[in-house]
């Protein structure tokens, strides 16, 4: 007997990709790889805010079609 195609879900985990970040180094997403800015940058909310320093930075040029984010200590 065969089984029906199961339909696998894989959900990329934007805090995790972020803690991954070699330190020092920029590193530019785009939208439809990671999420949208908002989410990306509540995120870096979330990080720094439990680190209770600055450990990263995000900004964007193009309204959030593509925005860098640099972890800035480890």
């Amino acid at each position: 007997m065969m089984s029906e195609n199961k339909y696998l879900v894989k959900k990329v985990s934007v805090i995790d990709t972020f803690k991954n970040l070699p330190i020092g180094k920029s590193v530019t997403f785009d939208c439809r790889e990671l999420g949208s800015y908002g989410t990306a940058q509540s995120a870096v909310s979330r990080l720094n805010k439990a680190a209770g320093v600055e450990k990263y930075k995000i900004s964007t040029s193009d309204n959030g079609v593509t925005y860098s984010v640099i972890r800035l200590v480890g």
